[in-house]
């Protein structure tokens, strides 16, 4: 008699994966420690084992150099589901630190098959020539483009000549500041076709505190610009999220908040 066939154990099933990160005591791992997240997220269930290999040790490695301020969990979710929901080929991320976003974006462009599909831009040297290591450690290279340099800077890079075409998504998560956050806005949404996208991070009340110019952050930069700009429409997620939250009773958990703009003309 022939044995029963087990059936395969999908990934996310397996031990360890991001399940042991509830119990690590870093803020960084704040999302996992939730009371309703005791789970592994689409967002690393579906990535190859490789793939999650490449990850811990991204995890690893800027731990110890102490390099921890990576855009979180429901931030990525959405945006890497809206990438691979959508088929957005042509994606432009503005501030990238350590690669944690890139890394990301490339397993997702590149199951794809989009090449060029991110081009990511920072002003911080270190930060780019380490995010270039990873990216390469990933076999990314042919997906991502690192450029170093100034998001809001006229003289930037031409996106849309890497990309092959115009953006249809800018995440924007750099320097947090408010004249600088309008100058990026003021360069990268007339290089939009109509229904294209912008997502910037950090857009809450609760945010604002990462401005380090104390000027009021991404939330004043979004409050004052788009009405001044009959052309995008948008809305913030969480924009009302004041210090202190308990996450636990917010349904978008981040509580950084989360800017959603869209060029309708």
């Amino acid at each position: 008699m022939l044995a029963r066939a087990r059936p395969e154990v999908p990934p996310f099933t397996l031990p360890g994966r991001s399940v042991r990160l509830r119990t690590a005591s870093h803020d960084r791992f704040w999302w996992h420690r939730l009371e309703s997240t005791d789970y592994v997220p689409e967002l690393y269930s579906n990535l190859s084992h490789r793939e999650w290999a490449v990850l811990e040790g991204w995890f690893t490695q800027t731990g110890r150099r102490g390099r921890i301020a990576e855009i979180n969990v429901p931030a990525m979710s959405l945006v890497t589901a809206l990438v691979s929901g959508n088929g957005i080929r042509r994606v432009v991320q503005l501030g990238h630190y350590y690669g944690y976003s890139a890394l990301l974006l490339g397993f997702t462009l590149r199951a794809m098959g989009a090449r060029p599909g991110l081009f990511t831009i920072d002003i911080d040297p270190a930060a780019c020539e380490f995010t270039r290591r990873w990216l390469e450690h990933a076999r990314l290279c042919d997906h991502v483009v690192v450029r170093e340099g100034d998001s809001a800077d006229p003289l930037s890079p031409d996106a849309a000549a890497v990309l092959g075409g115009l953006p249809e998504l800018i995440l924007v998560d750099s320097s947090h500041s408010y004249a600088h956050t309008l100058a990026e806005l003021n360069l990268w949404t007339p290089r939009l076709p109509v229904g294209g996208l912008v997502l910037l991070h950090d857009a809450s009340e609760f945010a604002t505190a990462f401005d380090p110019s104390a000027e009021g952050g991404v939330r004043r930069a979004i409050a004052e610009w788009l009405p001044a700009h009959p052309e995008m429409a948008g809305l913030t997620l969480n924009g009302h999220v004041a210090p202190g939250a308990d996450g636990n009773a917010l349904v978008y958990k981040d509580a950084c908040g989360l800017g959603v703009l869209q060029r309708v003309r």
